[in-house]
């Protein structure tokens, strides 16, 4: 019969080994994903998990084999979703009795989703960065995910400086007094030169933390906050592009200019008052073409609210 890892004769460790331990376990496990959207076709995908449970003192050594079995067990026999990682948590401790009281599991993955051109009948498919996550201590249970969306930004004050290099080119072609023909202006508004200046606009990405109030039991939740956050900032990236649909981009960056201050404002009040979490938390960076340093901004709501460093590391 094999020893159990406690009863292994173990080299003394230097130190304070009297000191219960936070979090031990393994990161960056390769695991499959597989992903079940409404009624399409389920989606198989590669992940990366995070599996902790907590050490009592003095006991010495977990059961890495056993967080690493149950969450492969668990992966392969239902489609990922918050309430599955829930169980999966709850696995962990069933299989640490002995040794723990706190679990946390985590898994990031690709989400897949078919997008609709803006105004051709194209699709494309575009990937968005979900983490899914459980956390179970002896105050309680909590679970959420946290999504990643890019969009364009178009900086509203190089929009105006863009405007008045424009107006300054057109005040010098058609001098004060000159009655200028429609036909004219039309064909100088349509030429290159004329436009003097163009508005800076970056790649953007905004990122969302939730924490559920009741885990569920499939990924609806996580597609429809992707599609609420794309809605309220305006103008996500593109998959599927013809020439139609660059022009309605540019059509929606020049209607829809914006700060970082204003991202993040719209990004927090399409998601802070959903009833179906108790905190969330956004934050945006523009990824500025006109400085080698990026705009940043943040806002935390409900459970989540506070320090602005609430917001893990990127």
């Amino acid at each position: 019969m094999m020893p159990t890892v406690s009863k292994i004769d173990i080299a003394n460790t230097k130190g304070a080994a009297h000191l219960p331990v936070d979090s031990v376990g393994m990161s960056n496990i390769e695991c499959p994903v597989l992903i079940k959207i409404d009624q399409s076709p389920a989606q198989l995908t590669a992940g990366l998990a995070e599996a902790y449970v907590n050490i009592n003192a003095p006991q010495r050594g977990i059961h890495m084999s056993r967080l690493f079995l149950t969450l492969s067990d668990a992966l392969v026999a239902a489609p990922i979703s918050p309430k599955l990682l829930q169980s999966i948590a709850q696995g962990f401790l069933e299989s640490h009795a002995e040794l723990s009281h706190s679990a946390h599991v985590n898994i990031k993955f690709p989400l897949l989703l078919k997008r609709r051109a803006l105004v051709s009948a194209n699709t494309g498919w575009r990937s968005y960065p979900v983490s899914l996550w459980s956390t179970i201590t002896p105050t309680g249970i909590q679970s959420g995910f946290e999504v990643s969306i890019r969009y364009s930004s178009t900086c509203p004050c190089s929009a105006a400086l863009s405007r008045q290099l424009i107006q300054n080119k057109f005040a010098q072609d058609f001098p004060a007094g000159e009655l200028v023909p429609r036909e004219k202006i039309v064909s100088w508004l349509g030429a290159q030169e004329s436009i003097a200046g163009v508005p800076h606009s970056q790649r953007s990405e905004g990122k969302a933390k939730f924490v559920f109030v009741e885990p569920p039991s499939d990924l609806s939740v996580v597609v429809a906050m992707i599609d609420t956050l794309e809605s309220a900032l305006g103008t996500p990236v593109q998959s599927a592009v013809k020439r139609e649909d660059e022009q309605e981009f540019a059509r929606l960056n020049a209607s829809n200019l914006m700060f970082v201050e204003d991202a993040i404002r719209r990004m927090s009040a399409a998601v802070s008052s959903n009833p179906m979490f108790k905190g969330t938390s956004c934050e945006v960076y523009h990824f500025e073409s006109l400085h080698p340093h990026d705009a940043v901004a943040k806002h935390a709501a409900g459970v989540l609210a506070g320090s602005p460093a609430s917001w893990p590391n990127k």
